[in-house]
C-alpha cells in the first residue's frame, strides 16, 4: 500500500475515534514520517515544519484579532452595534432578525472571526429574538447564518490563511471581500423580512433619523474601526498584522477611557478566553501544515495537479470542480484545515488556467463560510447550540434557506467578476 494512503487511513481512523483535528493532523502525519524516514529524520523534519510556521509574521494577526473580538464583547462594544444595527433596519419584518444580520456584518469587519461573532452577537440577540415571539431554531439559525459574513467581509482570518498559502496580497483580499460580505449579508436580510412575515415573527420598530444619528453618535467611535483596520492595510500605513494590533489597542481604548463598561480586573479573563481560541487555531495550522509537509514528500500535490488540470481547457469547468471540492471538504472538516491542506495544491493552478485568483479565492471563501453552517463541522452551529440549547441537527434544518443564499451569492461572483474585483480595481490592483 502507498505511504500515502496508509497517511489517510490513519487521519480518518484518528477522526472516527473523534480525536482533536489539530492532534489527529499531528499525529497521521508523525506516525507515518517515522514509518518513511525513520526516527532522527522524523523528529527533524517534524520540528522544522512546526517552528517554522510559528513564526510566521502574517499568522501573528490572528491571536490579535481573536483579542479585539473579545474585547468588544466586554467592553459595550457590542451591545452598540446592535443599537445601531436595529436603528437601520429595525422597521423591516421581523426587524430584530435583520438587526441580527446587520450587526454581524458590522461585527465581522472589526473581528474577522464568525465564532466570535456567534458567540458575542448569540449571547445577546438569540434571548432578545425568543422573548420577541421568534422560534428557538429560527432564531439559533440566523445568527450562525449572519456570523458567516465574518470570514468574508474584511478583516477576514481565513483571508489571512488564504494569503499565507497563496501569496495573494491580503490587501487586495479584503478589499475582494467587500461588496460579497454586503451582498450575503442582504440576501440573509432578505430572508429573514420573508419567513418573518410568513410566520409573524417579532416586532417593527417605527424607523426615526433622530434614533440613528442618536446611536450613531454614540457608537461611531465603533463604527468608523473597521475603516481604520481596512484603511491602514490599504494604504501601506500598517502591515496586517499591525493593524490587528491597533485594532485590539483601539477596542481597549473606548472601553477602558471613553464608555468606560472595561474594567482592569476584566483583562485577565479576556486574555485567557482569547488566547485559548487563539491557540485551537494556531494549532490547527501547525498539526496541518506538517500534514501537507508529508503529503507533498509522497508527491500527493502533484497527482492532484495533474488530475486537476485536465480542467485546464475549461477555466468554468477547474473553478466548478474546485468549488464543489471546497464545500464537500467544508462539511467535514475545519475551514483552517482546508485552506492549509488545499490552498497551496489549487493556488498555483490559477493563473495557469487564466482565472483571476482574487475572483476565484472569494468564490472559494464564500462557499467555505457555507461550511460553518453545515453538520456534522459546522464550528457557528456549535456555537449557536451551546448558546440556545437547541440540538445542532435542528438549528441546521432552518440553516439551508440561508446556506442556499450563499451558495447563490458565490454563483454571481462567477457570472459578475465586478462583485470581486471592483474594489480592489479601485485602489490600484
Amino acid at each position: 500500500m502507498e505511504p500515502w494512503m496508509v497517511l489517510l487511513i490513519v487521519l480518518v481512523v484518528f477522526l472516527l475515534i473523534r480525536m482533536p483535528i489539530a492532534v489527529a493532523l499531528a499525529l497521521s502525519a508523525t506516525l507515518v514520517l517515522l514509518w518513511t524516514e525513520g526516527a532522527d529524520t522524523a523528529v527533524q523534519l517534524m520540528a522544522q515544519r512546526i517552528y517554522g510556521v510559528t513564526r510566521s509574521w502574517i499568522l501573528l494577526a490572528i491571536p490579535f484579532f481573536m483579542l479585539a473580538g473579545t474585547i468588544m464583547e466586554h467592553g459595550g462594544l457590542t451591545r452598540r452595534i446592535v443599537a445601531f444595527a436595529g436603528a437601520i433596519v429595525g422597521f423591516l419584518p421581523g426587524g430584530l432578525a435583520a438587526v441580527n444580520v446587520t450587526a454581524s456584518m458590522l461585527f465581522g469587519g472589526i473581528t474577522g472571526s464568525a465564532s466570535a461573532d456567534t458567540s458575542a452577537l448569540g449571547s445577546l440577540l438569540i434571548p432578545a429574538m425568543r422573548r420577541q415571539g421568534y422560534s428557538g431554531p429560527f432564531s439559533a439559525a440566523v445568527t450562525a447564518s449572519s456570523s458567516c459574513i465574518g470570514m468574508i467581509i474584511p478583516p477576514s482570518i481565513p483571508m489571512v490563511l488564504w494569503s499565507f498559502v497563496s501569496g495573494v496580497s491580503l490587501g487586495n483580499l479584503f478589499l475582494g471581500g467587500m461588496l460579497p460580505g454586503l451582498l450575503v449579508g442582504l440576501f440573509q436580510i432578505v430572508i429573514c423580512s420573508i419567513i418573518s412575515s410568513r410566520r409573524h415573527y417579532g416586532e417593527r420598530q417605527p424607523f426615526s433619523i433622530k434614533t440613528v444619528a442618536a446611536t450613531a453618535k454614540d457608537g461611531v467611535l465603533t463604527l468608523i474601526a473597521p475603516f481604520i483596520i481596512i484603511g491602514g492595510i490599504v494604504f501601506g500605513i500598517f502591515t496586517p498584522t499591525e493593524a490587528a494590533i491597533v485594532a485590539v489597542v483601539y477596542c481597549l481604548f473606548l472601553g477602558m477611557v471613553v464608555y468606560k463598561e472595561l474594567k482592569l480586573r476584566d483583562l485577565p479573563a479576556i486574555l485567557l478566553r482569547a488566547g485559548a481560541m487563539s491557540a485551537m487555531v494556531l494549532f490547527i495550522v501547525a498539526g496541518s501544515t506538517l500534514f501537507s509537509f508529508v503529503l507533498t514528500l509522497m508527491d500527493v500535490p502533484m497527482l492532484v495537479t495533474e488530475k486537476l488540470l485536465v480542467f485546464g481547457d475549461s477555466p468554468t469547468a477547474f473553478v466548478l470542480i474546485t468549488s464543489l471540492l471546497f464545500l464537500v471538504l467544508g462539511v467535514f472538516m475545519d475551514i483552517s484545515v482546508i485552506i492549509l491542506l488545499v490552498g497551496p495544491i489549487i493556488a498555483p493552478l490559477l493563473l495557469q488556467i487564466g482565472v483571476d485568483p482574487i475572483q476565484v479565492a472569494m468564490i472559494y471563501m464564500v462557499v467555505l463560510a457555507a461550511g460553518l453552517v453545515t453538520p456534522p463541522v459546522g464550528l457557528c452551529l456549535f456555537v449557536a447550540s451551546g448558546i440556545s440549547r437547541i440540538p445542532v441537527e435542528t438549528i441546521a434544518r432552518e440553516s439551508f434557506v440561508f446556506v442556499l443564499g450563499i451558495l447563490a451569492v458565490a454563483g454571481l461572483i462567477w457570472f459578475v467578476p465586478g462583485l470581486a474585483l471592483w474594489m480592489p480595481r479601485l485602489f490600484g490592483y
